[in-house]
C-alpha cells in the first residue's frame, strides 16, 4: 500500500438515535444515558516550583448493575489518571 500510495485510513460517523435537544425551550434528550459520579483528590503543591504530588484519591461512580466490574473499574481509573495528566 505504501509503495502504491494507497491510503489505508478511513473515516466514519455514527449518530445515536433518539437524541435531540431544543436549545430555545431547553427540552429534549441530549444524551442516550447518564453517568453519575464524583472524585476528590488530596494533593500537595509546592507554590514556588509548581511541583505537585497526589496524596490520596477517592472516586465514587454509580454504574448500576455492572456486567463486568473489572472493566468498569479500569475505565473509571483510566479516565481519572488521564485527567490527572499521566
Amino acid at each position: 500500500a505504501y509503495m502504491a500510495r494507497i491510503s489505508l485510513s478511513a473515516t466514519g460517523f455514527y449518530r445515536t438515535p433518539k437524541i435531540h435537544y431544543d436549545r430555545s425551550v431547553h427540552r429534549g434528550r441530549p444524551f442516550f444515558y447518564y453517568a453519575y459520579g464524583a472524585a476528590v483528590s488530596e494533593v500537595i503543591i509546592d507554590t514556588l516550583t509548581g511541583e505537585n504530588r497526589v496524596v490520596r484519591v477517592d472516586i465514587l461512580h454509580d454504574v448500576g448493575r455492572s456486567l463486568n466490574p473489572a472493566i468498569d473499574l479500569g475505565q473509571i481509573e483510566g479516565g481519572f489518571v488521564q485527567g490527572v495528566g499521566w
